[in-house]
């Protein structure tokens, strides 16, 4: 009986624990949600081109594993 009864103190305690990181979670996205940087067309290009370039990569990467593989 007694283990039960710490078995739901330590649930509660965890609920708690686990509710607190949420919240604390959604205030920092709150507070970065808007962009507070002015970027110029250059860096959102050169942005969009590494984006590009990352997306690439992962692909021949994932082509090599496969070709490997089989």
């Amino acid at each position: 009986m007694a283990d039960n009864v710490d078995d739901i103190s330590q649930k509660g305690r965890i609920k708690r624990l686990v509710r607190e990181w949420r919240k604390k979670v959604n205030e920092i996205n709150q507070k970065y949600s808007k962009p507070r940087l002015k970027m110029t067309p250059l860096v959102r290009v050169s942005l969009l081109a590494l984006r590009i370039y990352l997306i690439i990569l992962v692909i021949i990467l994932i082509y090599k594993f496969y070709t490997l593989v089989r």
